[in-house]
């Protein structure tokens, strides 16, 4: 009996799959037809972390495709005095490891859960005969991952070669692209330490914080603890772009 993508049977209903999953209109799994994400479905699982908990660790092998179902997460790389730099975040539905996934190798990185996140566990030999059946899913691959090198090598430039202001205007912007606006139109809709957005800037906390005060003094940002509120997005804006 063959079914359509809007055919789910009543326990289909019931549970989250990935054939009902109302965010895989937003993945790169959006064009999979019911028998694709079918075979998907087989072997997934999902893992629910706490907030602050390691998802998986650099150095580690990559077995299973990692989705993210909800929440939010911190993708971290150790340098050579050991501390972690954040390199990226992932928001619902964005692979986690995927570079490392689709090589067969080890990851390069560790991820941690920023809030309370829950992921899907999708088996390689199921991804693998999906893309191998799927020349569209294949060259959306390739594109991906293109555009996460791109990302990558500017993301490298602007943090070696921005001042301190301009590192923190494009940290603030990334977050607010990455995750949204709150309703209320200026409150990035996160909550995020200040050493996290120290080393998503590539700064000491210190230096963080400090460039962070200016922002508030010159109004162009609104702080109550975790909480940051853009208020004048084209100044920062304007920081970012001219780097100080």
């Amino acid at each position: 009996m063959s079914f359509s993508c809007h055919h789910l049977c009543s326990s289909e209903m019931n549970r989250h799959t990935c054939m009902n999953c109302i965010l895989k209109n937003f993945s790169l799994l959006n064009e999979l037809n019911y028998d694709e994400l079918s075979i998907l479905e087989e072997k997934r699982y999902t893992v629910s972390y706490s907030k602050g908990e390691m998802i998986y660790k650099e150095g580690t092998p990559a077995r299973e495709l990692l989705c993210l179902n909800s929440g939010k997460v911190k993708i971290c790389k150790k340098g050579v005095n050991g501390n972690e730099q954040i390199v990226d975040l992932k928001k619902p539905v964005d692979f986690i490891g995927f570079t490392a996934f689709m090589y067969s190798g080890n990851h390069s990185t560790s991820a941690y859960a920023i809030d309370d996140c829950s992921v899907c566990f999708i088996n390689k030999a199921a991804f693998d005969k999906v893309v191998n059946q799927n020349k569209e899913l294949s060259n959306k691959i390739i594109e991906l991952l293109a555009r996460q090198l791109n990302r990558a090598n500017n993301r490298l430039v602007n943090l070696t070669q921005k001042h301190m202001r301009g590192r923190i205007a494009e940290a603030l912007l990334l977050l607010g692209n990455v995750y949204g606006i709150s309703d209320d139109g200026q409150s990035l809709n996160i909550q995020l330490k200040r050493s996290d957005l120290a080393s998503l800037s590539n700064m000491t906390t210190a230096n963080a914080i400090r460039t962070l005060s200016s922002f508030v003094k010159e109004g162009i940002v609104w702080v109550n603890r975790r909480n940051i509120k853009i208020l004048n997005p084209k100044a920062l804006e304007c920081i970012s772009r001219f780097g100080w």
